[in-house]
């Protein structure tokens, strides 16, 4: 077996490779691109290769470059994984590559990053993609509420969400160059408002019955099923609901010396739109009073009475992306009647 390290980067690819004996078989750069990779496996050895490499930019066509490959197993790590790494004395391109290396070959890497494919892949590109204009628009919005400030002007909490904002801000009494800004402000709202719309239609069209299953969980709709089915994938890769909410950056962080254990705020690991939607699912399932969320608004009421609303809304979407768990890897529908009071 061959051990292979790579340091990416935009202008080169930083390669260690070793044998099963740590006796170096290539140290060097090769140009960043498909034709050169598959020119270095080929002429570096025909013994089995294990390649390793951090998660990044480009790791959607390395990796299905890799995975076509007939005698490479691929494992790739996420940076956060390795901090160690950068914290070492000494940090280049080449001794990260030689130390992925030498931890493959003494099988001491962290778990492997999951890479998704297919109709998963797509979900996670368009609901990335949505949420970058997402973000911009909401910077821009902000921007705007900052120059009326400005002008001494405070704008509702909810001004943006009334369907005649527009025609209201223009006929506020503002400076000139104000007013030319705002006006730029808003034309730059409206593109990204309607490529945000674009985006949404095209996930929502996307089918899957596991879409199904889990937009039969109470307050979890189109969008947020979708998001959670790119996110969690195959369920069968995490060893238990705790691993899964782990990886929701829903879990609290923990600190234990001696006999004393102190559970601290929820940790940031994991995917943060697992996070976000599910605590907005949260919000909304507070609020429902039919039949099918009665066991989870009890349990949340309950955590309300002890340790407050937040607290209580963070536990209800921890729940939330539980039970979505739950019901993708039995590959069934939500049952209320699962949920008794004490088990939810």
């Amino acid at each position: 077996m061959i051990y292979i390290g790579i340091d990416v980067s935009s202008k080169s690819f930083v390669i260690h490779a070793i044998d099963g004996r740590k006796k170096v078989i290539f140290k060097g750069e090769i140009l960043p691109e498909k034709r050169s990779l598959l020119k270095f496996l080929k002429e570096l050895s025909d013994e089995p290769k294990y390649v390793v490499f951090e998660a990044g930019n480009q790791m959607k066509w390395i990796a299905q470059t890799l995975l076509k490959v007939e005698d490479v197993t691929l494992h790739v790590v996420h940076p956060n994984e390795l901090k160690w790494i950068s914290q070492c004395n000494g940090k280049t391109d080449k001794v990260d590559a030689r130390k992925m290396a030498e931890l493959a070959r003494g099988d001491l890497l962290p778990r492997k990053v999951h890479i998704v494919e297919g109709t998963v892949r797509e979900l996670r590109e368009l609901l990335s993609a949505r949420q970058v204009l997402q973000s911009k628009r909401v910077a821009l919005i902000n921007g705007i509420r900052a120059m009326m400030l400005q002008e001494g002007i405070k704008l509702p909490e909810k001004f943006f969400s009334r369907t005649d904002w527009h025609d209201r801000l223009a006929k506020v009494s503002i400076s000139e160059a104000t007013k030319l800004i705002i006006a730029a402000y808003m034309k730059a709202i409206e593109g990204l408002a309607s490529a945000e719309d674009e985006l949404e239609t095209k996930v929502i069209a996307i089918r899957d019955e596991r879409i199904k299953r889990l937009e039969s969980i109470p307050g979890i709709g189109k969008l947020s099923s979708r998001t959670l089915l790119g996110a969690l994938d195959e369920a069968s890769r995490f060893d238990n609901k705790k691993a899964a909410a782990k990886y929701g950056a829903l879990t609290p962080t923990i600190y234990q010396s001696g006999n004393v254990t102190h559970l601290g705020h929820i940790g940031r690991n994991g995917r943060h739109e697992i996070r976000r939607v599910l605590l907005q699912c949260a919000h909304t399932v507070a609020r429902m009073k039919n039949f099918e969320s009665k066991p989870l608004r009890e349990f949340f009421e309950r955590i309300h009475k002890r340790r407050g609303k937040k607290i209580a809304v963070v536990a209800l979407a921890r729940k939330l992306l539980t039970i979505a768990y739950g019901v993708l890897k039995a590959e069934t529908y939500f049952d209320p009647k699962m949920l008794s009071p004490n088990r939810a």
